[in-house]
């Protein structure tokens, strides 16, 4: 009877061990899965008039043979300079209320989107090529506006978004200064440490996830991000981010080439920066933008 007992417990616990890891590893991929899915767009986004920022409208533009990219457009005030501005990831162009207002007040053309499958536009997530396309699109829409110069247009981009500008900048040399803020330096590394706590049971199915949404693994911003240069680069990150953590943003300011600089937000975690630091971070944006696109 002890013996059945002993057994029967040996396999009860093994069931829910196996129940437990299941779990675990499902719990990863969809997690990863959800990087994928369309953020919809929130009232404010569809009614740029209620920011409060003069002039903000919708737009919508695209590459030849591409879907539909849904932005925001305020033209530049007393200059002719303008900033691409990408979202991360479960976020849309209102995630980044705060940069287009601050730019904007600065003078800045804005040009907040909308990144494929995200918000208002079409297409399909992958953050890969159709965000690159995107990211170029948008610069060819800046370049026909006769209130923009084409020598002056920059980009800003968060988390992923900085991912995909990077890539966007290294094909697309028309984007004169670049600002990187939580940007990972590897899509596969970013993710690895993401889903660590259970080792590679919940490593694996964020990786099967990532590779079977089409993510490409080419282009690691850590491998390609000397190629930004000679144009202007700035690097951001918060000391306290888990997600992306400062080792990350040293390794791709190390990567970079000069001209380049480099701010860690201290306190600030991921994408918080407004918040934690609010006047020394508009600040630290708005310097950058004027002391590279407005510069005789």
């Amino acid at each position: 009877m002890m013996q059945k007992a002993v057994q029967y417990a040996a396999l009860t616990l093994l069931i829910l061990g196996v129940l437990c890891a299941f779990y675990i590893a499902a719990r990863s991929y969809w997690d990863e899965r959800k990087d994928y899915v369309r953020t919809k767009s929130p009232e404010i986004s569809r009614h740029p008039e209620r920011t409060g920022i003069p002039n903000l409208r919708e737009i919508t533009f695209g590459a030849p043979g591409d879907p539909p990219v849904a932005a925001w457009y305020a033209p530049p005030t007393g200059t002719r300079a303008a900033i691409v501005l990408v979202h991360g990831v479960n976020a849309e162009r209102s995630s980044l209320l705060f940069e287009t207002e601050v730019l904007a007040q600065a003078g800045f053309g804005v040009l907040a989107l909308d990144l494929p499958g995200q918000g208002a536009s079409g297409g399909k997530t992958m953050w890969g090529v159709p965000e690159r396309r995107a990211i170029s699109a948008a610069v060819d829409w800046l370049v026909q506006r006769g209130e923009v110069d084409p020598q002056r247009i920059g980009g800003y981009g968060l988390s992923m978004g900085g991912y995909v500008l990077t890539q966007a900048a290294v094909l697309d040399k028309r984007l004169s200064a670049v600002a990187l803020a939580a940007s990972p330096n590897d899509v596969v590394e970013f993710n690895w440490l993401a889903t660590s706590r259970w080792g590679l049971l919940s490593q694996l199915p964020c990786y099967w996830a990532l590779r079977l949404a089409g993510t490409p693994l080419d282009m690691s911003p850590k491998d390609i991000i000397g190629d930004i240069a000679p144009r202007h680069l700035l690097i951001l990150n918060g000391d306290e981010d888990r997600s992306v953590p400062e080792w990350m943003a040293r390794q791709l300011y190390a990567a970079a080439r000069e001209p380049k600089s480099l701010y860690i937000v201290h306190g600030a975690h991921h994408a918080d920066y407004a918040t934690v630091a609010p006047f020394e971070y508009r600040t630290r944006l708005i310097d950058f933008f004027r002391s590279t696109l407005m510069a005789p």
